[in-house]
């Protein structure tokens, strides 16, 4: 669990809205989805991502309710395999949380399981607007092109 112990410490000088979303991240890392599911709003949550969702990445675009969210989370974790999701900075005002994250992990094709998979990382920001303590809108933002050439390297 890395970076869990590090921040741990310092989640009693967070805001609630802070420390939810490092919760969240942490049980990301783990490859616990349940905490992020449980966070969404059932019906008005709006998930985009750093990607239009004509582009390379199978998990661009606009996701609606809870079952876009199910459904886009699922294309992630069908193609990527994060190994280190960590919140470096997480600030809040009001309802509006920012997250910036390393990230780390392996990139598998779907149907090609057992080639090697293309090591990646970057940084990613996060901002979630919250009502009544649960996720309205999520947008991720990071940078589209360095993934790309990550994965898609010939030189691996």
């Amino acid at each position: 669990m890395a970076g869990s112990k590090e921040w741990a410490s310092a989640e009693m000088l967070e805001a609630p809205n802070e420390s939810f979303m490092r919760k969240i991240a942490v049980a990301f890392e783990q490859g616990d989805l349940r905490p992020l599911f449980d966070a969404l709003d059932e019906q008005n949550v709006v998930w985009k991502s750093g990607s239009a969702g004509t582009g390379p990445f199978r998990f661009g675009g606009i996701f609606t309710r809870r079952a876009g969210v199910i459904e886009v989370t699922s294309s992630i974790a069908s193609d990527y395999k994060i190994s280190r999701f960590y919140p470096k900075e997480v600030i809040s005002k009001g309802d509006i949380v920012w997250g910036l994250f390393d990230v780390d992990g392996e990139f598998m094709p779907t149907g090609k399981k057992s080639c090697e998979g293309h090591p990646f990382e970057f940084e990613c920001a996060i901002r979630w607007r919250l009502h009544h303590g649960k996720i309205v809108e999520h947008q991720s933002f990071f940078d589209t092109d360095a993934l790309f050439r990550q994965i898609h390297s010939e030189e691996r």
